[in-house]
Parts: C-alpha cells; sequence; structure tokens
C-alpha cells in the first residue's frame, strides 16, 4: 500500500509510475490531502499508466496543505470516497501488508491508534526522518515536520519500521533536474500521461528551481526488495518536534546507514526502461573517465 503526497514534489509523480510497474496488489491512499483532490491526481495517473484496477482513497488532511498542492487548476476525475484507515486495516487483517509512507504519517498514526494489534504485522518503509545532518537541521524533514505528532506517535507505537532517512536521499546521485533524461523522456513524449508529467515539472521547477530527489522511489525500492540501500537498528529518541537523536533512552529503529546510488540508478533504468537512463548513466561514466 502507497501512502502518497502526490501533486507536490516530483518525486510523488516518479514513484507512483514506480509502484505501478513494480507492485501488482497496489492500493493508494493519500496524506496532507486537501478535499481529496490528491486523490484524484492518482486516480488519473494510474488511469493514465494502465492501472484503472488500483483502488485509491483520500487520506487525512492538514490545516496547510493547500499550500503544498500544485494542480488546483488542473481538471481531474471525481474524489474517490473511503476510509483510508480502514482500507488498509482490512487488507492486513487478511494477509502481510507492507505500507510505504511517502507523506505525512498521519494515515499510518490513525491505523496504529485504532489498530495497535496490526503493529506487529504490518510492515512499514517510511521515507524521512535525518541523523547527523540535513540540509535545514533546525527542523525535522518534511514528513516528519508537517505531522509532528503522527510522526511521535508512529515511530513510537510501529514494530521497527524501516526509515529512508534525508540524511541519504538529499544527495546529487538522486537529484531530477530541468535537464535530467527522464524530464527530457517528459517534454519529448506524446502520451497523455508523458504531457501531464511534464506539466507537473514545469509547475514544481517553477517552485524549486533546483529539482528535487528521488527519495520516495528509492523507498518503494527498498520496499519491494531491491538491494539498494544498507541498513542499522539503533536506539533513537523522536523529540517533540519529530526530530530524531541517537541516544540510549531511545526506541530501537532501523534507519539507512547508506545509499547505493548507482544500484539504484540502475533498478529503476530497468523499472521504466523507456527514459533510456542507463544510456545515459554509461554516458556519465565515460566523461568521468570510469
Amino acid at each position: 500500500m502507497l501512502d502518497s503526497q502526490i501533486g507536490w514534489d516530483l518525486d510523488e509523480l516518479i514513484a507512483l509510475w514506480v509502484a505501478a510497474r513494480t507492485i501488482c496488489r497496489l492500493i493508494v491512499i493519500t496524506s496532507d490531502e486537501t478535499r481529496g483532490r490528491r486523490a484524484c491526481l492518482a486516480r488519473l495517473v494510474l488511469d493514465l499508466l494502465g492501472r484503472p484496477e488500483v483502488p485509491v482513497v483520500a487520506g487525512g488532511e492538514l490545516a496547510d496543505s493547500d499550500t503544498r498542492f500544485l494542480f488546483a487548476d488542473y481538471p481531474l476525475p471525481p474524489v474517490p470516497h473511503g476510509d483510508a484507515v480502514e482500507i488498509v486495516a482490512t487488507g492486513a487483517e487478511h494477509a502481510p501488508v507492507t505500507v510505504i509512507g511517502l507523506g505525512a504519517f498521519t494515515n499510518i498514526a490513525a491505523l496504529l491508534y485504532r489498530h495497535p494489534h496490526l503493529s506487529e504485522t504490518t510492515d512499514l518503509v517510511l521515507q524521512g526522518g535525518w541523523l547527523d545532518h540535513y540540509r535545514k537541521m533546525p527542523r525535522a524533514s518534511h514528513n516528519l515536520h508537517i505531522d509532528q505528532v503522527a510522526a511521535g506517535v508512529t515511530l513510537r507505537m510501529a514494530h521497527r519500521p524501516r526509515l529512508v532517512l534525508s540524511t541519504h536521499t538529499n544527495h546529487p546521485g538522486l537529484s531530477v533536474t530541468p535537464d535530467s533524461p527522464l524530464v527530457d523522456w517528459f517534454h519529448t513524449t506524446d502520451t497523455p500521461f508523458a504531457q501531464l508529467a511534464e506539466l507537473y515539472c514545469d509547475r514544481w521547477f517553477a517552485r524549486r528551481p533546483d529539482g528535487s530527489w528521488q527519495a520516495d522511489s528509492v523507498a518503494v525500492a527498498v520496499a519491494v526488495g531491491a538491494r539498494v540501500a544498507e541498513f542499522v537498528t539503533e536506539p533513537i529518541l523522536v523529540g517533540p518536534d519529530a526530530r530524531l537523536h541517537r541516544s540510549p533512552a531511545g526506541r530501537p529503529l532501523t534507519v539507512t546507514t547508506s545509499i547505493d546510488y548507482a544500484a539504484f540508478a540502475t533498478w529503476l533504468s530497468r523499472v521504466i526502461p523507456e527514459i533510456r537512463l542507463q544510456q545515459a548513466i554509461n554516458l556519465d561514466s565515460e566523461d568521468d573517465g570510469r
């Protein structure tokens, strides 16, 4: 189950594309909702990707969610109605479930609060959090920062969640910029999905010219078993502002120690070969003399 904040950072769109390619029994719920519009966008994207059978349900809203939505004037399908938490819970009651958290932890915290017995049987792969260094050290990274209470509840109640730390995903090896092969493919491919992705890129780069990082796609890769990251379990204390600190008083959390950026790029090139990412990697290697 993919818990997505699609409609904000560009990597959310790429991660949904990757998930649609790699996960057969996929369910999508949305976090940081804005009157169901993220779910509408996810529904549209999945339809354009040829996955109309994938259920999509709108999840929890936050007070300032509208400030983090880029498609306010884009024509979207009707809002998919349902209870996102209960959909996850129903699935987890009948079979092992992996929840991939790519946005605020609001839905996941509600799941653990309403169905605490599912903590031990639900595998959580979460993107976010930082240790040692981060580009904005006075605060938690985005996904934890925008709902700090939910982050605190989730990281205290979940049974050994795996965190793909922003410490390791904010890296040039994962950057997506206006001249990236993937963005070039969006701009030169005449399909409905590529046209939507082109507009998504244009709006994101207008807001963030420096680009994006493919943090969310790394989390999807980890969840489906790709060997692209190393983890360690260590005692981590979760602060009141959802920042993470190593401390003997903390609880055991499994966090990344490194990401193999080359291995991830190779994996991604196999998942979406049409963007010719591997060819670009090989050309870069030749230019560097490797």
